[in-house]
């Protein structure tokens, strides 16, 4: 079948057909370069600073006082400081050539007796404070004077004994009194 309206190559359909959208017929405009509207942002900003201030509490809070605390390193009081009261190790005779071990602890209380001086190695241990180990209840610090006092005829071997309850207790300052002779 032929085309019944054949076109002719120089008539003016044989131009080239261009389509126009909308946009186009509607004038283009010309792009925009992004820019943001920093207007709005300031806005809320502000609306927020506002809002912090007006709901901040300036009050002091009940319960808590305030106190300035002093500057730099402190000293020790003297109710931190431990008592320097000599520990007293008493030795006296037994009948049975054993020694009666008892310790005074300056005015802290009465005399306390000894079965053995494991026992008495165990308390002057128990009543030795040390910060950097793990006895912080002790009354006592290591370089406290300990004093042996051997009382009569006691043996030499009981006073040795006695010095060494002191030094496994890790006291550091032990001394002897003279023997009290009948």
């Amino acid at each position: 079948m032929a085309d019944p309206h054949p076109v002719q190559p120089d008539s003016p359909h044989e131009a080239t057909v261009h389509h126009r959208s909308t946009r186009q017929r509607r004038g283009r405009r010309p792009a925009m370069v992004g820019e943001l509207n920093l207007t709005s942002m300031i806005d809320v900003i502000f609306q927020l600073l506002i809002f912090f201030v007006v709901t901040a509490n300036f009050m002091i809070d009940e319960g808590v006082l305030s106190a300035k605390l002093p500057q730099g390193a402190g000293s020790p009081t003297a109710s931190d400081e431990l008592p320097r009261e000599k520990i007293t190790i008493r030795l006296m005779s037994d009948p049975s050539d054993d020694a009666l071990v008892s310790i005074e602890r300056g005015p802290v209380g009465s005399p306390i007796r000894y079965a053995s001086f494991g026992e008495l190695a165990a308390d002057l241990d128990r009543l030795r404070y040390d910060p950097d180990g793990s006895r912080l209840d002790g009354i006592y610090e290591p370089d406290n004077p300990v004093l042996i006092e051997p009382q009569g005829t006691v043996r030499w071997q009981h006073v040795v004994n006695a010095f060494n309850a002191a030094i496994s207790a890790k006291y550091t300052n032990v001394s002897f009194a003279r023997s009290n002779q009948p």
